[in-house]
Formats: C-alpha cells, structure tokens, sequence
C-alpha cells in the first residue's frame, strides 16, 4: 500500500483501535456492566463486529488514499459516529472512557478526510488521461475476415490467419478508417489501438524471451507474432514468425509460420519475397499441409495493396 500522505496515518491507525473498542462494547455492555439484555446483547454482538471489522477495513483505504473513494468514506465515517453514540450511552467505567476515546478519533479521521479530500481525488493528468480515452479508439469492424472468415475480435487490425487487413469504421460516424489513419477524416475522433491489446502484446514479448524449452520458445514466439498481426505492426510480426522457425525442429511448423510471413509480406507489397517463402515452404513440405500452393494462386490472381 503507497501512502501518499503520512498525516493519514494518524486517522488510519485510530479507526483501527476505534472498531476494535466497537467489537468490544457489547461484550462488556452484556456480562461486566449488563445495561444490555442477553437476546439484544446478542443482536449488538453481530451488527458491532460487522461494524468494527468494516471500521478496521477503513484504514486502508484511508492511509492510501484511495481515488473515488471520499464520499463513501465519509459516509461510512457518519454512520459509525452513530454507532459510536449507541456504545457510549450502554457502556460505563472504563468502556465508557475507552468509547469516548473512540469517537475523538473517529471524529479526527473525518475532519482530516474533508482537510485532504483533494488527496482522494484524481489528479489532472488522470482526468486528462480518460478524457482522452473517452474521445479516442471508437472504432466498430467487422465479426469475421472479409477473405477467410476466420472469426476476430473488434481490436484487431489484421486477421491472424491470413493477414488481410480488417475494415475499421468509425464508432461515431460510421465512415472507414484508411490504413495509418490517426483519426477520423469525417468526424476527427481519435484512433487508438487499445491499452488492453497493447498490453497483451507486452505480455506476449516477455513470456517469449524467457528461458524454456526450443518448441516451447517456438510457440510462444509464433503466438507473438499472431498478436502483433492484431495491431499492424507487420514487420515486427515477421521476425517474430523467424525466431519461431528458427527454434522449432518441426518442417511442417516452419512452413505454417512461413505461410503467415508470407501473406505478410504481400500486404506490404513485399510480393517477389513472399513468392520465394512460399516455393521454400513447399521444398520443405511437398504435401503442402500449410497451404502454400493455395495462398501463391491466390497472390497471382488477385493484386495485394501495399500496406
């Protein structure tokens, strides 16, 4: 837990002595003092430690200062200052003392929240963050590849099967996005591919280059390369489909990341390469499982736009 303001401490310390006298009082208010009868007793017994243990959890959020978090602190902090009177007016003695002790802090930790109520706020450069996020990334696509009908998700930028690019349409407009557009032409809404996605590709990247196994460093290489596919960045998806071939000792799975590289390098234009990966893939695998032969027709009947 970060602690942004050690003053906090003081209040979130109290709150935890607070609802341990909270747990306490109908204890002693049903066998030391017995103001309370034993059925009530009981009653106080369950809501005070529900009470208490709630008053406790406070602390935390409290000493972190937590964001989004004041007005249900400060209501919390209200309805346990009632609960706090109840504790006084059936406890004596020592109890009596010790409660009295419990509502000054209780009352400290609320003044305190309302003197740093910013500290539970967001900070500007997090609201300017989600604004941007609200006006950025509205983008809508198609629920399956326009060429293989593999099913993808909204966030993908190209079909990981065969590497055709997925039509992009403004959430707000409707109008397509062109390839390397930054926003909207129409309506100028910003796009941007999603922290979720790039998040995940991140993810993919280090679980790659951690010491394992060749087939293993293999698949996990070949699945970043998929995930980078998702976001456009094709180059990188191409060497991600190398190092992949590069670990496995598999024919028939070099020439399934040969296949994808393929189909990469004619969406950039790249088509006399991709012509020769796909003649090495079938020199590899005369059976051709990869469908080499198949996508190399496809290229000569068809004319791929550069990326």
């Amino acid at each position: 837990m970060k602690v942004k303001r050690p003053i906090l401490l003081l209040p979130s310390i109290g709150v935890i002595l607070a609802g341990l006298i909270l747990i306490m009082t109908p204890i002693t208010s049903i066998f030391i003092y017995m103001t309370v009868g034993t059925i009530p007793g009981m009653i106080m017994i369950l809501l005070f430690t529900v009470a208490g243990a709630w008053e406790i959890s406070l602390s935390r959020t409290i000493a972190g200062t937590q964001v989004g978090e004041w007005p249900g602190l400060t209501r919390a902090l209200a309805v346990l200052l009632i609960l706090r009177a109840v504790s006084i007016y059936y406890t004596e003695d020592l109890a009596y003392t010790l409660n009295l002790v419990a509502l000054a802090l209780e009352l400290l930790a609320l003044a305190l929240v309302f003197v740093y109520r910013p500290a539970f706020m967001p900070s500007e450069e997090e609201v300017a963050a989600s604004l941007r996020r609200l006006s950025s990334g509205g983008l809508k696509t198609a629920a399956q590849c326009p060429k293989c009908s593999t099913v993808v998700e909204a966030d993908w930028t190209l079909c990981p099967d065969c590497g055709t690019r997925l039509p992009k349409f403004c959430a707000k407009c409707g109008t397509e996005i062109q390839e390397g557009e930054l926003a909207c032409c129409s309506c100028g809404m910003t796009v941007e591919v999603p922290a979720s996605l790039l998040q995940t590709v991140d993810t993919l990247r280090m679980t790659a280059e951690q010491e394992a196994a060749p087939e293993t460093r293999s698949a996990r290489y070949a699945r970043l390369g998929d995930g980078l596919l998702k976001i456009g960045k094709l180059d990188e998806a191409i060497e991600a489909f190398k190092t992949a071939i590069h670990y496995t000792q598999f024919d028939r799975k070099r020439t399934n990341f040969m296949v994808k590289m393929a189909v990469v390098m004619a969406n950039k234009g790249r088509l006399d390469e991709a012509d020769q990966l796909l003649d090495s893939a079938m020199a590899l695998d005369p059976q051709d499982v990869a469908g080499a032969a198949k996508l190399k027709e496809e290229m000569r009947k068809e004319p791929v736009c550069p990326a």
